[in-house]
């Protein structure tokens, strides 16, 4: 089983990837989706923070939200 949570600068969060990952949805549409939440839910700020992540094959840097609640 894939972890879904870990530790992330004292905060325990997931990943936007994990939950792609974990319903079965592509990562693109779930940043779709939390860009979208984001422009609508003024008290979303502190839920979402923008990150990065490196891909393991390309070694490509790609968007990411980490997600604290």
């Amino acid at each position: 089983m894939n972890t879904l949570v870990f530790k992330e600068k004292d905060q325990i969060v997931t990943s936007s990837r994990y939950v792609a990952r974990d319903f079965d949805k592509t990562h693109k549409h779930v940043l779709e989706a939390i860009d979208s939440i984001k422009r609508v839910a003024e008290n979303s700020a502190d839920l979402f923070y923008e990150s990065t992540y490196t891909h393991k094959q390309n070694k490509q840097e790609y968007r990411q939200f980490l997600i604290n609640r």
